[in-house]
C-alpha cells in the first residue's frame, strides 16, 4: 500500500470489517514491537561480539568499527536501492555508540535506556507539532491532505513504484534523504540506542538467555502486557477521537504506541523465554534459531522479495491487495524463509550476507561449509 496507509487505515477506508481488525491486531501485537526486539538483541549482540573478539586476542574496537562501517554501506545500498524503510543505517551508528556503554553496570544501562529511547524522540515530535500551530492554514491543510489516496503526492508515489526501477530510485532518494538527515539523528538513533542499552542490561542479567525463573517471565509478561496494551489502547482511542487526522496521528498520538510497543516487546521476549525453559515446540525453536542466525540475510531478502512482488520492475502488485489479503503474502514469505534458513544452515556455517559481512570485517574469506575450519 501507499506509505501513508502505514499509520492511517483511513487512507484505504479500512476502518471497519476484516481490514480494520487486521490493522488493529497488527497495531497491538506487531507494529514497532519486533523492531524493538531486534534493537534489544542487536545491543546484546554488540556486547557478545566485542567480548569474544577480545578473548581471541583481536582488537575489539577495530573490528567493531569495520563491522559497523560495512553495515552502514549495506544500509545505504538497501535504503536507496531497494526500500526506504531501512534500519541498518541507524543500527550502524548506534553500534558505535552502544560499544562505549557495553561495560556500564546493568542498572545504569536499564534506567538510562528509557529516557534515551523516549525523551528526545517524543520531545522533537511534540516541538514540531507546536511549530505547526504557527503555520498558515493552507500549509496545515496541505499536510493533512498529502496522505490521501487521491492526493498528488500519493499518486506520484503510486506512479513511481509501479513504474520503472529508475523512477523508484528518484522517488525513494528524496524520502530516504529526509530519513537520514532528520529522522535518524533526531528520532530513530535515540530510540534504538535506548533499546540497545536495555538489551545489554537484559543480557547481563541473563533475561535474554532464559536464566531467570519461570515465575519471573510470567510476571514480566503479565505486567508488560498490562502496561503496553493499555497505552496502545489509549493511543487508538485518541486517533479515533481526532478523526485520524494525519498531523495529530504522526506528531502526537503515535507516541502511545511507541512507548506501549516497547512493553509489548518485553512480553514477547518473556513468552519466548518461557517456551525455551519449558522445552516445548522444540522443532519450531530450532527452525526459528536458524532464522535468527540469518537475520541480516532474511531482513534484506524480505525487501528483495517484496520489491519484486509489488514494484513495477517485478509483478507490480503495489496497492492492489486488501490489508487482510497481505497477511497471506506475509505468511508465505515467513514459511519460505524459515524453511530456507533451516536448509541453508544444514549445509553452511553462515547465511549469505552474514558470510559476506564477516569476511569483510576480518578482511579474509571465511569458510562456508560446515566441515571447514573457521577463521577467527
Amino acid at each position: 500500500m501507499v506509505s501513508s496507509a502505514y499509520d492511517l487505515p483511513s487512507v484505504y477506508g479500512d476502518l471497519h470489517g476484516v481490514d480494520w481488525w487486521t490493522w488493529l491486531t497488527l497495531h497491538y501485537f506487531a507494529d514497532t514491537k519486533f523492531m524493538s526486539i531486534f534493537s534489544i538483541l542487536f545491543g546484546a549482540g554488540v556486547c557478545i561480539f566485542m567480548e569474544r573478539a577480545s578473548s581471541k586476542g583481536h582488537s575489539a574496537w577495530k573490528l567493531q568499527f569495520i563491522r559497523m562501517a560495512w553495515l552502514l554501506i549495506f544500509g545505504l545500498i538497501h535504503a536507496y536501492g531497494i526500500w526506504y524503510g531501512d534500519i541498518l543505517v541507524t543500527y550502524a551508528f548506534c553500534g558505535i555508540a552502544i560499544a562505549f556503554m557495553r561495560n556500564w553496570k546493568p542498572w545504569t544501562l536499564f534506567l538510562l535506556g528509557f529516557p534515551v529511547m523516549f525523551l528526545l524522540p517524543i520531545s522533537i515530535m511534540l516541538l514540531l507539532y507546536l511549530m505547526l500551530q504557527f503555520g498558515s492554514e493552507e500549509d496545515i491543510l496541505n499536510m493533512q491532505q498529502a496522505g490521501l489516496l487521491a492526493s498528488s503526492e500519493m499518486q506520484d508515489e503510486i506512479a513511481a513504484y509501479t513504474g520503472s526501477y529508475l523512477s523508484q530510485i528518484k522517488h525513494r532518494a528524496v524520502f530516504v534523504l529526509f530519513m537520514h538527515l532528520f529522522m535518524v539523528p533526531f528520532y530513530l538513533f535515540w530510540h534504538c540506542l535506548g533499546l540497545m542499552m536495555v538489551g545489554i542490561a537484559g543480557f547481563k542479567w541473563g533475561i535474554l538467555s532464559a536464566k531467570c525463573s519461570r515465575s519471573f517471565y510470567v510476571w514480566l509478561c503479565i505486567i508488560s502486557c498490562c502496561i503496553g496494551f493499555s497505552l496502545i489502547a489509549i493511543g487508538v482511542w485518541f486517533k479515533q477521537q481526532h478523526g485520524w487526522d494525519p498531523i495529530m496521528t504522526r506528531f502526537v498520538d503515535a507516541h502511545w504506541n511507541l512507548v506501549g510497543g516497547v512493553f509489548v516487546a518485553f512480553a514477547w521476549i518473556a513468552v519466548v523465554m518461557l517456551v525455551c525453559k519449558m522445552g516445548i515446540f522444540s522443532v519450531l525453536q530450532k527452525a526459528m534459531a536458524c532464522t535468527g542466525r540469518m537475520a541480516l540475510t532474511n531482513y534484506l531478502m524480505q525487501s528483495i522479495i517484496c520489491s519484486l512482488l509489488f514494484y513495477g520492475h517485478g509483478f507490480g502488485w503495489y496497492g492492489l491487495f486488501e490489508r487482510h489479503e497481505l497477511l497471506y503474502v506475509v505468511t508465505s514469505i515467513w514459511v519460505f524463509q524459515i524453511c530456507f534458513s533451516a536448509c541453508w544452515l544444514s549445509l553452511f556455517r553462515f547465511g549469505p550476507f552474514e558470510w559476506l559481512w564477516r569476511s569483510l570485517t576480518y578482511l579474509e574469506i571465511q569458510p562456508m561449509k560446515l566441515n571447514s575450519k573457521l577463521v577467527s
